[in-house]
């Protein structure tokens, strides 16, 4: 079993040439008041880890369950040339892993990674939501 990525929380996911994914992985959930936030990793990382993946099925298949997964917090593994969605919230505990349904042992052609440095734009964003959730939560105390 070989896990790709230690950044867990998927944040973008964009369609590709060639029958592929592009899955953009952070540390920092997305913030909103009624989630409980867990950090599996330090916190304050200025790159995403970009997992490119290539499917030899039609990716349209999985890029809507993919999609419906943004904000999850997954590992992605790769064994065989099959791909492995695993959530990993209770990763740690053998008998409680869980891999995410019709995201079991998919034939890829093709895995690529590597870390896309994040740009003022991103941190922004970042910066926003933070901000709003945390305007939310005063409101709400009010």
């Amino acid at each position: 079993m070989e896990i790709i990525n230690q950044l867990v929380y998927l944040k973008y996911i964009e369609l590709v040439n060639e029958n592929g994914l592009l899955l953009k992985f952070d540390n920092l959930p997305f913030w909103k008041n009624n989630r409980f936030n867990i950090y599996f990793t330090e916190r304050h990382h200025d790159y995403y880890e970009c997992i490119y993946i290539h499917f030899k099925e039609n990716v349209l298949n999985y890029h809507m369950i993919f999609k419906s997964l943004i904000g999850e917090q997954l590992y992605i593994e790769i064994s065989n040339q099959l791909l492995n969605v695993w959530y990993a919230e209770y990763f740690d505990h053998i008998e409680d892993r869980n891999t995410v349904d019709h995201l079991e042992e998919i034939e890829v052609s093709n895995v690529k990674f590597e870390k896309m440095e994040k740009t003022a734009q991103d941190w922004k964003n970042e910066y926003i939501n933070l901000e709003s959730t945390y305007l939310d939560l005063l409101a709400g105390n009010k």
